[in-house]
């Protein structure tokens, strides 16, 4: 799932050149992806609960193989925006069910899964890095299909039907965490909003700064390695914090990171931002889950629904508005300095508010 949803970030610059488009039409595709990512998390927010999400999962493995490699076989808008598409399903029938499957099988260690996330985006940024564009754009999108199905292989091969086990009554669940789900859902859809500009434009807004056009993939590997380790990292945050401080102090280091590559043009900068943002998108979904979770522990797999569902809407519509003003300005950067602030208002969201001395009695 890292490679078939973050690949097309880390390979943005060459894949605008070779289709001829514009940051209004590289928005537009990311709004695709992120349409059928919540197409597909309506669609796995049905199977959550069904013996046949084994077999969804499945088949989310086999497309997100699919769109990732044939996106080296043309140029053309129409067939990249079918292909986006259909890999954005894949995402999101992955990411619910296999959340589901993990949260019910080994919730305190679910967080591992996220970090697969990061180590695909790495990866891609890597292959971005390394496979020089003289050899055409389409090279590096066939190495990361092909090593997306090397991945997919043990999955696919020993992914058993497994039904979802029964409610256990009294069975342990997180602590509450402290505020409603409205407001959660609020947060988690000014994170969607928010985050996806860093995650479809932060390497073009880097390629684009003069001297630091060699160090745009590497910044996007720098995030794939940070995220990996973050879910746990968030995760044991919010035991000792608190779910709702955690979060809180996710969504406000993550807005410092997503503004300091656009506000300073220093490697120093582009470097620390690609870091914080990695080390606080994946961590910022952990916690929610867990929230969510919390707050409704007979139907973990409708939250996990639920939540995506709200996060997806604020995904689709975050790389249209910002393609448009980075259309208009002829600039990324300015539109990740307002996705920044989106971040924050997230974060002052779920902070809890001061804490009222009690008086002696």
């Amino acid at each position: 799932m890292g490679i078939g949803r973050f690949a097309y970030t880390a390979l943005l610059p060459p894949t605008q050149r070779a289709l001829e488009a514009g940051d209004g039409v590289a928005g537009l595709l990311a709004s695709l992806n992120l349409a059928g990512y919540l197409a597909g998390v309506l669609w796995a927010r049905q199977l959550a609960a069904s013996p046949r999400r084994s077999a969804a999962l499945r088949a989310g493995l086999g497309v997100t193989v699919l769109a990732t490699a044939l996106g080296a076989l043309t140029t053309s808008v129409a067939a990249w925006a079918a292909l986006r598409l259909a890999a954005g399903v894949a995402s999101g029938l992955t990411f619910v069910l296999a959340s589901a499957i993990a949260i019910e099988a080994a919730a305190p260690a679910a967080g591992l899964l996220y970090g697969g996330v990061g180590l695909g985006m790495a990866l891609s940024g890597a292959v971005a890095a390394l496979v020089p564009e003289r050899l055409g754009f389409g090279l590096p999108w066939l190495a990361l299909g092909g090593a997306a199905a090397l991945l997919g292989a043990p999955a696919w091969f020993r992914l058993a039907p497994v039904p979802p086990p029964p409610l256990r009554a009294g069975a342990p669940s997180a602590s509450h965490p402290g505020m409603g789900f409205a407001r959660l859902a609020a947060a988690y859809f000014l994170e969607g909003l928010g985050y996806i500009v860093s995650g479809t434009f932060a390497v073009a807004a880097v390629r684009r700064t003069p001297g630091l056009e060699a160090l745009a993939p590497w910044t996007w590997v720098l995030t794939g390695v940070a995220a990996a380790p973050s879910a746990l990292v968030w995760s044991g945050l919010g035991r000792r914090l608190g779910v709702r401080r955690a979060l809180a102090l996710a969504h406000l280091v993550q807005a410092a990171g997503m503004a300091l590559p656009a506000a300073s043009r220093t490697p120093a900068a582009a470097l620390a931002g690609a870091g914080l943002f990695g080390a606080t998108f994946v961590g910022i979904v952990t916690l929610a889950m867990l929230a969510g979770r919390a707050l409704a522990p007979a139907s973990p797999g409708r939250v996990v629904g639920t939540l995506t569902a709200v996060y997806g809407v604020g995904q689709m519509l975050g790389p249209l508005l910002a393609g448009a003003l980075a259309e208009r300005l002829g600039d990324p950067r300015p539109a990740v300095l307002a996705a920044a602030g989106v971040v924050a208002a997230g974060g002052l969201l779920v902070a809890p508010g001061p804490r009222r001395a009690s008086r002696a009695p």
